[in-house]
């Protein structure tokens, strides 16, 4: 595109902008899923119980 310098600056920027919005908020969401998945994996075998599939789509249904 056949813009202005200053135009296609300022758009480079404002681009850059978002780009770095999206990466932060795609890193701050994997932290919060390593959280979870860490807190997940501490909790002793006692605490986990067997499901099965069905199981899996009644308890989603119900939450939904």
């Amino acid at each position: 595109m056949n813009l202005p310098r200053h135009l296609q600056e300022r758009r480079e920027y404002v681009r850059d902008l978002i780009r770095r919005d999206m990466e932060r908020k795609e890193q701050q969401a994997f932290d919060r899923l390593k959280v979870e998945l860490a807190h997940a994996f501490a909790a002793p075998e006692s605490a986990y119980k067997p499901l099965t599939a069905a199981d899996v789509i009644a308890r989603n249904a119900a939450s939904a």
